[in-house]
């Protein structure tokens, strides 16, 4: 789940994850209020793990938390240095969780 800015990136390596033969999707919320409850309940009852990417310091992370209600393993990828997330950092945390979980 991605929203803003970094959602071009989790775009870019759901792409990349997907011609590399794993299962990714993407949930991009329009705006953090209100919460998109349903969309992530359903993300979360068909996947084994939801990587939320976020630009500060995981205020996105808890609401996913809190919403999917442990039907799926959550991770978090932050940043804090202005600089945004790649689409190779979040490829990559994408293909960790693919290899190992979370």
């Amino acid at each position: 789940m991605a929203a803003g800015s970094v959602a071009r990136s989790a775009r870019a390596a759901v792409r990349e994850a997907r011609a590399q033969g794993i299962k990714a999707g993407l949930v991009r919320p329009i705006s953090a209020w209100p919460f998109p409850e349903e969309a992530v309940r359903r993300a979360a009852k068909q996947a084994r793990a939801i990587i939320v990417p976020e630009m500060n310091l995981g205020q996105l992370i808890r609401e996913v938390e809190r919403v999917s209600a442990g039907q799926a393993e959550i991770s978090g990828l932050n940043r804090i240095d202005a600089e945004l997330i790649t689409p190779a950092e979040i490829l990559k945390r994408v293909q960790e969780v693919a290899k190992h979980g979370c």
